[in-house]
């Protein structure tokens, strides 16, 4: 059995691997989601993005910091992710976290007005690693033949 400290890594390892989150904030009373290359910082406890100043991502964040981030490889990994997050317009950590995939979004670079940083804090996450491809075929085959349930891999509840 797996102890907190080794789920809570999982977690961060699942979202670093994953790499892309669809960012959900909301928007009035709905909800507005969006992928985002996420910049995972597993030491740092925290997770960044680079975004557009004039996207709608920062004034909903400004009105209500409270998001929710969802990692999925597409296949048998997912992370779901509850947390804060915040605004900065501070050059030093956009060159700390710029990189090649930001520059196509801003052909302007680092410098440019327009590039914030939207970090989050999690507060919670629950995590599903199964396993991928035709053995995750296989364990749900097998559990349809006998009637049992499939047992598709690890499933935990944190607080990180």
């Amino acid at each position: 059995m797996k102890s907190d400290s080794d789920k809570i890594k999982r977690a961060w390892d699942l979202m670093e691997s994953v790499g892309v989150a669809l960012l959900v904030t909301r928007q009035g009373d709905a909800l507005h989601g969006r992928p985002m290359a996420a910049l995972v910082r597993p030491g740092e406890r925290r997770i960044y993005f680079l975004a557009d100043r004039r996207s709608a991502s920062e004034h909903e964040i400004a009105a209500n910091p409270s998001v929710y981030l969802g990692f999925s490889d597409g296949s048998s990994k997912f992370v779901s992710v509850c947390g804060h997050a915040a605004l900065h317009e501070d050059k030093t950590l956009i060159q700390k976290l710029w990189n090649a995939g930001a520059q196509a979004y801003f052909p302007d670079g680092p410098d440019s007005p327009d590039v914030v940083v939207i970090s989050v804090d999690p507060a919670s996450a629950e995590y599903w690693d199964g396993p991928a491809g035709p053995i995750g075929m296989v364990k749900i085959a097998f559990a349809v033949a006998t009637g049992q349930t499939p047992d598709l891999g690890d499933n935990a509840k944190l607080a990180i």
